[in-house]
C-alpha cells in the first residue's frame, strides 16, 4: 500500500510539472545575460593573407548612370533643380545605419558615362 501511495506521488508530481512548463508564455521571456558580439569572419595568418591576395580577382568600383535630381548650391526652392543623368556609386559607411548596410548614392551630376 505503501509503494502505491508513493507512486501515485511521483507520478502526479510529474505530471504537474509537465503542465507548468506547457503553460509558460514564451512572449514574456528575454535574455537576463548581457549582449556579446564576436567577429563572424576569422582570423587568418599573414602568410594565408598573402596568397590570398594574390589570388584575388580585382574589380573595378561598380557605378550605374540613372536619372536624379541635381540642385544648385545655393537653391532655396526645388525650382532651381534639374532632372539629368547622374553617377551612383555604392556607399556601405551609411550615417545612422549598421554596418554593412549599404545603398545607391549619387556621386556626380550630368555624366554622359560612368567610366570616367
Amino acid at each position: 500500500m505503501k509503494a502505491a501511495v508513493v507512486l501515485v506521488v511521483i507520478i502526479h508530481l510529474t505530471v504537474a510539472h509537465e503542465v507548468e512548463v506547457e503553460e509558460v508564455d514564451h512572449q514574456q521571456l528575454w535574455p537576463t545575460g548581457g549582449t556579446e558580439y564576436r567577429p563572424v569572419i576569422e582570423f587568418e595568418d599573414i602568410q594565408n593573407n598573402t596568397s590570398r591576395r594574390r589570388r584575388r580577382r580585382r574589380l573595378a568600383p561598380y557605378q550605374l548612370c540613372l536619372l536624379c535630381k541635381c540642385c544648385t548650391a545655393a537653391a532655396t526652392s526645388s525650382s532651381t533643380c534639374l532632372t539629368m543623368p547622374c553617377c551612383f556609386g555604392i556607399d556601405c559607411n551609411l550615417p545612422n545605419k549598421p554596418f554593412g548596410v549599404c545603398a545607391f548614392v549619387p556621386k556626380t551630376c550630368s555624366c554622359t558615362s560612368c567610366t570616367t
